[in-house]
């Protein structure tokens, strides 16, 4: 499976959703992440979704690897 795609499946089975929230009157857009329902923005703006479609696959990556090594160190 690609590493991106596990990510996130693993991401939403943990009840982490990360997405595109649109600026009003604006083109650019910002990021958000739910995690089991803390929201969390991002303070970048993206000028367009595609830039910011592929921030969230780096930060779904990201959390995974962060996620699975505490989960491995606590072992």
């Amino acid at each position: 499976m690609n590493i991106y795609l596990e990510a996130q499946s693993y991401c939403l089975a943990q009840g982490i959703k990360i997405y595109i929230v649109a600026i009003e009157r604006k083109k650019e857009c910002k990021i958000e992440v739910d995690n089991n329902g803390k929201i969390i923005q991002s303070p970048n703006t993206y000028k367009t979704q595609k830039i910011a479609s592929e921030k969230i696959w780096d930060i779904y990556l990201n959390l995974y690897k962060k996620l699975n090594n505490d989960k491995n160190s606590k072992h």
